[in-house]
């Protein structure tokens, strides 16, 4: 009976879950809290609920997406539909298409006929109603307390819900809180149904309990918040509240953080970006204010500097009759003056938009985060490598001494460049060509070279081209290697970090392993956008009409003074340390280590690589000038910002657009 509870809850069928909860109690027998989170779960409307809690129509599976992840709320119940669909389906044709896939022999048929046993159709007729869902979450609750079971974090999340459905935010936010308390367990998505609840109450009051759920999950421990970082969902959901009753200034603190920690945006999350203004047009006017009286200071300052322009184009009276006028409600220079929203504005390559009037901004880590971004890249590489954890650390000490670098190349991504072909493979004329190419075009930065280990051993590596290639990189500190058994990705991340805004990674890796999912994403997606640098054959960027040729601009000017400094001390640590080092290599590591090792090379391409290519003419070790072509960072970062020019907004959009907020002149 638990596996048809299952079933029901797979396919969203309600009512044969609770007729079966009802025949399990009336037999004697119970059901697991965890089932019982599962039955609250499909009772609150599943992915669902926020439909039904602001008065939608739910959505039939049909017309759901197959994957709305990274969507706003509505969408976002599109994924229990469609999985809840596949599922059905499934257990219709009794499991024939698993047992195809996963070719598990008798035990899967086996498993089969369970699954029949238990098999539930898809619910048939409308939807169950908000009423029907709140009698169903009470008939559990009350079974749950009346079986003396202790709820866990899914049955706070349960509870939430149903207030959510029930209108009462307030509470929804007592259970959110409760599950804190006892279960020492803080999950975003526990203080959705509140917020949702705030949102639609739309008053002052709401907003005041929207920035207090704010506090409960980003605020710090001291503060009794639990110090997680925002997502979208619940910058969106004080957009909202903010969009129906804040202020700029709250909207601008908003924006501000939403810089930090998100790049693009929903469009729905756009769209409450451009509600506030469109909305609160009053609101909005606050930011022509002066900024002791609570502007914004990108505004007010260029408002004064159109009113300065103004005057001095009217002449000496207009100066002197706007300063017995003052500035007024309306911000400097008088007037009434407002915001205009432009959607799908042009960016040009160097950051220019002509709608925003101005340019947009690299914005970076901030310096703070520096450290604390490369300190959890060293620990996610040591709990990775177990009982061999000293070897990063021995790579961490040697940097330490002879960093930091600009510029990290990830060789393994360079030498298996185009060699996805039959006679293709691991390639050092690539490495050194690429090599060549850096030092020539940025001869003041200091570039390392990592590549695994394993790869010294290779037959091509003992040629004397690539010794003598070797034997360059040595002298001058500018190679290392990953010990056998490790991550090689680990550590050139960690290399490039510590660079702070300085560093870049040469390599076509998209990064989407799994294990850089384990990094904050407010810290490695910046860091992604900032610092790698792509690249490709020279005749394949000649035969894409849309590679760019512009000339590579220095990703980071070195504030002067700073380079000189770190040069000289970079320069005392190496001759301290050069009859230590020998070779340059990691001391640690013995040559004759024994053993197969794994290899973690990492050969993705980028996206459209060729099949076939051509064989370079740089064989042999020896690198060539026209071999590679660099594709450096973007001289912007595509998150939100103020144009300081202009005083405008930018917001990126997912869909691949901007959107422009502008304030208009008087």
């Amino acid at each position: 009976m638990i596996g048809k509870l299952h079933q029901a809850v797979k396919v969203n069928n309600l009512p044969v879950a609770m007729a079966t909860f009802r025949e399990i109690l009336a037999a004697g027998g119970s059901v697991p809290v965890s089932v019982m989170n599962s039955l609250l779960f499909l009772a609150c409307g599943c992915e669902q609920w926020e439909r039904y809690a602001r008065g939608l129509p739910p959505l039939p599976p049909t017309a759901l997406p197959v994957d709305a992840r990274d969507q706003d709320p509505p969408a976002a119940a599109a994924a229990a539909g469609a999985a809840a669909a596949a599922a059905a389906a499934e257990v219709e044709d009794g499991g024939k298409k698993s047992k195809e896939q996963q070719g598990q022999g008798q035990g899967q048929g086996h498993q089969g006929k369970r699954r029949n046993v238990n098999a539930v159709p898809p619910p048939e007729g409308p939807p169950p109603s908000k009423e029907e869902l709140l009698a169903a979450v009470e008939e559990l609750w009350a079974a749950m307390t009346a079986a003396g079971q202790k709820p866990d974090a899914g049955t706070y999340l349960g509870l939430a819900r149903r207030e959510a459905l029930r209108g009462e935010p307030a509470a929804a936010l007592a259970w959110a809180k409760e599950c804190a308390a006892k279960t020492r367990s803080v999950q975003l998505r526990t203080y959705h149904p509140a917020m949702v609840g705030f949102c639609l109450a739309g008053d002052a009051a709401a907003l005041a309990a929207l920035y207090e759920i704010d506090g409960l999950i980003t605020g710090p421990a001291t503060a009794g918040g639990a110090g997680l970082d925002a997502t979208e969902y619940e910058y969106a959901r004080l957009l909202e509240g903010i969009a129906a009753a804040g202020s700029y200034s709250q909207l601008r603190g908003v924006l501000l953080r939403m810089q930090d920690d998100l790049n693009q945006l929903a469009p729905a999350t756009a769209d409450l970006v451009a509600a506030f203004f469109q909305r609160r047009p009053q609101a909005a006017a606050q930011a022509f204010a002066a900024v002791d009286a609570g502007g914004c200071p990108g505004v007010a300052a260029a408002a004064a500097g159109g009113a300065v322009a103004a005057r001095a184009e009217a002449g000496p009276a207009s100066t002197s009759s706007s300063a017995a006028e003052g500035e007024g409600a309306g911000g400097a220079g008088g007037g009434e003056r407002s915001w205009q929203v432009l959607r799908s504005v042009a960016v040009e390559r160097g950051g220019r938009c002509d709608a925003a009037g101005g340019s947009l901004r690299v914005i970076d880590l901030a310096e703070t985060e520096w450290e604390s971004f490369a300190n959890a890249i060293a620990s996610l590489a040591r709990t990775n490598m177990g009982a061999r954890a000293a070897e990063f650390d021995a790579f961490a000490a040697w940097y330490d001494r002879h960093g930091p670098y600009d510029i990290l190349v990830d060789a393994a991504n360079v030498a298996y460049y185009g060699q996805n072909r039959e006679g293709g493979g691991f390639t050092w004329g690539q490495i050194q060509a690429m090599y060549e190419l850096l030092t020539r075009r940025f001869p003041s930065k200091k570039v390392l070279v990592m590549v695994h280990r394993n790869r010294l051993k290779d037959p091509e590596a003992n040629t004397s081209a690539v010794q003598a290639f070797l034997g360059r990189l040595r002298s001058c500190k500018a190679f290392n290697y990953t010990p056998p058994g490790a991550n090689d990705d680990w550590f050139w991340l960690y290399a490039c970090v510590k660079a702070k805004r300085r560093g870049l990674l040469v390599s076509n890796d998209l990064l989407r392993d799994h294990i850089f999912s384990l990094l904050r994403p407010k810290h490695f997606l910046k860091w992604k956008q900032r610092h790698i640098a792509r690249y490709t054959y020279v005749h394949w960027a000649q035969a894409d009409p849309e590679w760019d040729w512009e000339a590579p601009e220095d990703w980071a000017p070195t504030e002067e003074g700073e380079e000189e400094g770190e040069e000289e001390e970079a320069a005392a640590k190496a001759g301290e340390e050069a009859a230590k080092e020998g070779e340059g290599e990691q001391g640690e590591a013995k040559e004759g280590e024994k053993g197969e090792a794994k290899e973690e090379e990492a050969k993705e391409q980028g996206e459209g690589e060729k099949a076939e290519v051509e064989e370079p003419d740089d064989e042999g070790g020896k690198g060539g000038d026209e071999l590679f072509v660099l594709q450096m960072p973007s001289p912007y970062t595509p998150c939100v910002q103020q144009v300081p020019e202009s005083g405008a907004w930018m917001v990126p959009v997912s869909d691949g657009t901007w959107l422009c907020v502008r304030p208009q002149p008087a």
